[in-house]
């Protein structure tokens, strides 16, 4: 604040009432950048012109995504060892790497979970950690690990938690026709959406997987006295590419490479099995080549119909609306060509819920005017209440800028947080334009009455933003990966109210400058060059908000042209009796009240102290609890987890997810759901982000029910969610049903986990059964849904231990027992790939698995 002087002004001191001796002294109070601002107003007008083109811009092209881009300091490190135990697993896999990684300084918590044929490690680093370096160190400590680890066991995957890898979309195809015409056109579809730049890849589900069957016939290979082994051998030795270095002829350097590799199925029938008789045995003598499909381990369907589901993965800081647009738009060309026969369904849209958000953000803000410009009509009249009402588009648009320059996209946190501060946005242009107002009308010249009205109330006005500001500002030092998440919330509404102020202080008073009149005043006359400037700035203003969403546009000159007529016809004889009549009593009952609350002090101190008591009384007492997110909110998506006995085959849970989809189909209020997908076995997301959940393993499936929006429903969706908790599972023996609503926010895990650690996988599992017991008779039992110990049985299993003296006088190994007990005990059995990989190299069967079975016949 500066104090300048004005004694050259000649207005009459009757006029200034309380501010008569202010006056009278030659100085009054003013704000230096609005000071300035006035004193410039082309360079004002200039800069409104900019915020409005940029902002419009920046909203125009900032990507719109469902959850802010956070760094999650969490990895997994998976390795799969098919067809071995959960003990095992443990042994051979997660201990040695386990031993590693723990000699990273900068882990915070390291959990592993083994179960049949699977090893999964989770490091969760510091917050503070940079993740790229982690996972450097991850890298470097799994390469020393693998010299420990198994040679039939899978290299190690490290994968990221990471929101941008959920996701956005699934296109799900169905016909009545097989499954491997139906993935031959998924596949097509694929090779299509990825060719959308903002798509980072699409993961197919579904269909049939091709693979080399060498089907062995248990009769021919005893007859030719041969093994399996030999077989194997046989295969494994010839499919070969062997580097030979390098030889010079004359002038030329040749590299030598022999080339064994084998590119055609049918050429397997040729090699060569044994030929020590003289008689060469080859493969098609012992065994039947062809070239089949893998067995299923996974099932997925769509209302009922097999499907193949495409998971469409955009890249990060692209917008989630556009490139849903662009994926449908592709799938809608690729329908011309497809059978007429084929269905296409796309369910799991993220993106409806932001373009939700950003539709009521636009329509808040609407609305927002046109309430404003009609309240304030009857307490400041039509010239104040625009130049109010201008504040909120002005700085929402300084918003997008910042957001935008600060490469912030518009998510969940970030759209709500506006439409948080839309009721704050006016605050400071009120006071601003009243005190403005009430200083012309005293007869102060406009340009000072601006200057002086908002100096007086900059500095109360900067304060009570501070205030709001400071309650809000702690939010972004929240710790952990939900003060990430969250951490948008408190930087968006600073940037917001901060614009508002900048707009509240700078630009506002610009315009009551210039544009301010009383309301027995006429109409300003504005020259030829003013006019045009403001015609050309209100046809940029709509042609952008066209351009951005035509019918928003249309619906905001049809609102403001309706209000417009309304008040023109309507409501201004009712604003002037109401600001004659109904203001000055109301203001005469405020100053009673307020004369006697003075009069009154220590008793009005009291009761509002005896007041606050009285409210945390009562909400200690009556209060419902504490949650991130609400948990009573109608479901927009209903998960149904299936979970059979470990052991249980793919086909036996599949008949559990069928149950469960007629069950479903025959709940009152099927008429609000939109589609019901089924997954068995596998992945229920199909992304590679373990944060996407869903069905693992061939004894759990996930069915998924999402509802139509909310306009459409018929029924309460709370309801339908109870009826299924209810209802189904209930004639399902041995089988585990859990029936849940889909979580609002980022995933976040269960509410209570109770940790048992130890050394002996039994007594841990005696521990958590009695735990399990304690708490299902106790009386909090009712009050919790899903209660279960994460603890995996291990498969049942027969072994059969090698008498490694005995077996090496008959010159057989371990490795060879194992393959003859399979021999005897399957009818046909897949031992394959865990026997042999073998990838062969054809366009035809690129990267396709070639597996030994072994036939009766």
């Amino acid at each position: 604040m500066t104090i300048i002087d004005s004694s050259g002004d000649d207005t009459d001191p009757k006029q200034l009432g309380v501010f008569q001796a202010d006056k009278s002294s030659g100085e009054y109070k003013e704000f230096p950048p609005t000071s300035w601002a006035i004193d410039h107003g082309t360079s004002i007008g200039v800069l409104l012109f900019f915020i409005t083109v940029l902002g419009f811009f920046s909203y125009r092209v900032i990507p719109r995504e469902s959850f802010p881009e956070v760094e999650i300091p969490i990895l997994a490190i998976n390795t799969v060892y098919p067809g071995v135990s959960p003990a095992d697993i443990e042994s051979l896999l997660t201990r040695p790497l386990e031993e590693e990684l723990s000699t990273i300084s900068d882990i915070k918590d390291l959990t592993s979970t083994s179960v049949e044929g699977y090893s999964s490690i989770v490091a969760e680093f510091e917050a503070s950690v940079n993740l790229d370096e982690a996972l450097q160190k991850i890298r470097e400590k799994v390469d020393l690990a693998k010299a420990e680890l198994p040679a039939e066991a899978e290299d190690p995957s490290i994968v990221e938690f990471s929101f941008s890898e959920i996701p956005i979309m699934q296109v799900n195809l169905a016909g009545q026709y097989d499954l491997v015409r139906l993935k031959k056109i998924g596949e097509a579809i694929q090779e299509r959406i990825e060719q959308i730049p903002s798509v980072l890849r699409v993961g197919i589900r579904g269909g049939l997987d091709r693979e080399v069957q060498v089907d062995v016939q248990r009769d021919r290979l005893q007859f030719y006295g041969l093994s399996i082994n030999d077989v194997i051998e046989a295969i494994r030795n010839e499919n070969v590419n062997i580097p030979g270095g390098s030889i010079d002829v004359g002038s030329f350097t040749y590299l030598v490479r022999v080339d064994g590799s084998i590119d055609d199925p049918t050429t397997i029938n040729d090699l060569v099995v044994e030929a020590e008789s003289g008689r060469p045995v080859y493969v098609r003598d012992v065994a039947r080549v062809e070239f089949g499909f893998q067995d299923r381990t996974s099932f997925a369907r769509l209302d009922g119909s097999p499907v193949v589901t495409l998971d469409v993965i955009k890249r990060s800081g692209y917008s989630i609306i556009e490139t849903s647009d662009m994926v449908k738009a592709a799938v809608l060309d690729m329908e011309t060509v497809l059978p007429p026969t084929t269905v296409v369904k796309v369910t799991s849209d993220q993106s409806k819920a932001v373009a939700d958000m950003v539709s009521n953000l636009e329509n808040n803000i609407i609305s927002g005017l046109i309430l404003i410009i009609i309240i304030l009509l009857f307490f400041l009249g039509v010239g104040n209440s625009l130049f109010v009402a201008i504040s909120i588009p002005l700085s929402m648009l300084l918003t997008f800028i910042v957001l935008n320059a600060l490469e912030i996209t518009l998510n969940m946190v970030v759209l709500f947080s506006l439409i948080l501060a839309l009721g704050m946005l006016v605050d400071n242009a009120i006071v601003v334009v009243e005190n403005i107002y009430r200083y012309v009308e005293e007869g102060w010249d406009k340009r000072e009455a601006a200057k002086k009205a908002t100096g007086e109330v900059a500095g109360p006005v900067i304060a009570a933003t501070l205030t709001t500001l400071a309650v809000f500002a702690p939010l972004m030092f929240w710790p952990g990966e939900v003060g990430k998440f969250m951490g948008f919330m408190p930087i968006t509404l600073i940037i917001a109210l901060s614009s508002s102020l900048f707009v509240a202080l700078v630009i506002v008073p610009t315009l009551c400058a210039t544009f301010l009149r009383l309301d027995h005043e006429p109409p300003p006359r504005l020259t030829p060059l003013v006019r045009r400037t403001l015609v050309a700035i209100l046809v940029s203003i709509f042609t952008a908000i066209a351009m951005i969403n035509f019918v928003t546009a249309v619906v905001a000159l049809t609102l403001i042209l309706l209000v417009f007529a309304v008040y023109r016809f309507f409501v201004r004889s009712i604003s002037r009796k109401f600001q004659d009549a109904w203001v000055p009593k109301v203001i005469a009952v405020y100053s009673r009240q307020l004369e006697s609350a003075l009069n009154h002090r220590k008793s009005v101190v009291t009761g509002s102290i005896l007041g606050l008591i009285f409210t945390l009384f009562l909400f200690n007492r009556f209060n419902s609890g504490v949650e991130f997110f609400p948990e009573d909110m109608p479901p927009e998506n209903i998960m149904v987890d299936i979970q059979l006995p470990v052991g249980s085959r793919a086909e036996a849970t599949d008949v559990v997810a069928k149950l469960m989809e007629t069950a479903i189909d025959r709940t009152r209020g099927m008429v609000d759901v939109s589609s019901v997908v089924a997954t068995v076995g596998g992945s229920g997301s199909g992304g590679s982000n373990p944060m996407s959940g869903g069905a693992s393993g061939p004894n759990s499936g996930r069915v998924t029910i999402s509802m139509v929006d909310f306009a459409s429903r018929h029924f309460d969706a709370r309801n339908f969610l109870a009826d299924m908790q209810t209802s189904l599972g209930t004639d399902v023996a041995g089988a585990e049903i859990t029936v849940e609503q889909t979580a609002q926010g980022p995933a976040q895990g269960l509410p209570i986990n109770i940790e048992v650690t130890g050394e002996n996988p039994e007594i841990l599992k005696e521990l958590s059964d009695k735990i399990l017991s304690i708490l299902q008779n106790n009386s909090v039992y009712g009050k919790l849904v899903g209660l279960e110990s994460d603890l995996d049985q291990a498969r049942p299993e027969l072994s059969v231990y090698v008498d490694r003296e005995k077996a090496a006088l008959y010159g057989i190994s371990s490795r060879e027992v194992g393959l003859e007990a399979l021999f005897k005990v399957s009818k046909q059995q897949n031992i394959g790939p865990e026997v042999m990989n073998t990838i062969l190299s054809s366009d035809l069967v690129r990267n396709t698995e070639m597996n030994l079975r072994v036939s009766e016949n």
